[in-house]
């Protein structure tokens, strides 16, 4: 493959501090015009929810972060996990943690005055030095819950009229983040073809979700996972080591029971700090009709997108950073209850 051109992320050093240099231009300097610089002007933006937005979404939503957080909101950039794509492009797989204090009108509602801590991943296509396509996955329930306000009634609002988009988001939707069918996510996925390197370790990655998830064999876990496997989940949960983390998938496929995973994207970096780490874009696509873990269950289809930084060590996974959005998947039971 021809080397990536600086052109791709000039004036930074690489990509990692292209992506971590904007973030802080617009959070910490608040230039939020200057993200025309930063954002192709017919960007299309997923998320969990279906929804497709584009740049002038992107300005709108970021104004009323300010106005709802002013300390805050943007949150520090943990790791980029970021692969060519192309001479002048690559993947930036982009994990946050963000906090803030709420102190301002958001489109939640009235200031609560308290604090919220959250993780999202922004994974982003960059082709010529703008972000031309994204797909942004939120723990939207440790926000809502770390701010004392009910995720059951957001969800609600949600499945009527997203504050986004202005329409319901209710749906289980097969475009956008979730469209079509990736044969081989280890060889192309939703950003396009992967180049010819790191394939053990993405069949590794395809063969623990094939194994773990999709086949049920709990067992295998410590074929894949380190002993010391670390896993930092949905709402600031951590566990360690074997048996909690396979309880941790255990409980989620619980509450979907014909749940089955697919990859959508893989991206694997190396470098000298931080070692070799893989991130995956994942959907899981099942029935809420297990465990009633958000209310009583409705038998209806549920789509999950989301997120996995794996940390890797020895040929195994020896940490992981798993998100998703739960508010995304309440909207989605909330409606499915309503229309019973």
């Amino acid at each position: 493959m021809e080397p990536l051109q600086p052109s791709a992320y000039a004036p930074y050093r690489n990509p990692r501090d292209y992506i971590l240099s904007w973030t802080d231009v617009i959070w910490i300097d608040r230039a939020i015009g200057r993200l025309a610089d930063h954002y192709s002007t017919d960007v299309k933006v997923h998320t969990a929810y279906g929804e497709t937005y584009d740049y002038d979404f992107v300005i709108s939503n970021s104004v009323q972060k300010f106005a709802a957080f002013p300390n805050g909101g943007g949150g520090h950039g943990e790791d980029v996990v970021w692969e060519q794509r192309g001479p002048n492009g690559f993947i930036s797989c982009h994990r946050v943690l963000k906090t803030g204090t709420h102190t301002g009108f958001w489109t939640y509602g009235p200031p609560t005055g308290r604090d919220f801590i959250s993780r999202t991943v922004a994974h982003c296509l960059v082709q010529d030095n703008r972000i031309v396509e994204e797909w942004l996955v939120r723990d939207e329930f440790a926000v809502l819950e770390t701010l004392g306000l009910d995720p059951y009634k957001v969800a609600g609002e949600l499945a009527r009229r997203s504050p986004v988009i202005g329409k319901s988001v209710a749906g289980a939707p097969e475009d956008g983040a979730f469209a079509g069918r990736i044969a081989d996510p280890t060889l192309s996925g939703i950003t396009g073809p992967r180049p010819p390197r790191w394939r053990e370790e993405c069949e590794m990655i395809r063969a623990y979700f094939e194994d773990v998830w999709n086949r049920r064999r709990f067992d295998l876990v410590p074929r894949y996972v380190s002993e010391r496997i670390v896993c930092h989940g949905v709402r600031m949960r951590r566990v360690q080591n074997i048996t909690p983390y396979q309880m941790e998938i255990i409980n989620l496929l619980a509450t979907f029971p014909d749940g089955q995973i697919e990859i959508r994207d893989i991206v694997v970096n190396e470098s000298e700090d931080l070692g070799r780490r893989v991130a995956v874009i994942w959907v899981l696509r099942g029935t809420y009709s297990g465990v009633p873990t958000y209310g009583p269950v409705t038998d209806s289809k549920v789509h999950v997108l989301g997120s996995s930084h794996f940390e890797l060590e020895d040929g195994r996974i020896r940490r992981e950073w798993r998100v998703y959005d739960e508010i995304a998947v309440l909207t989605q039971i909330v409606a499915a209850r309503e229309a019973i």
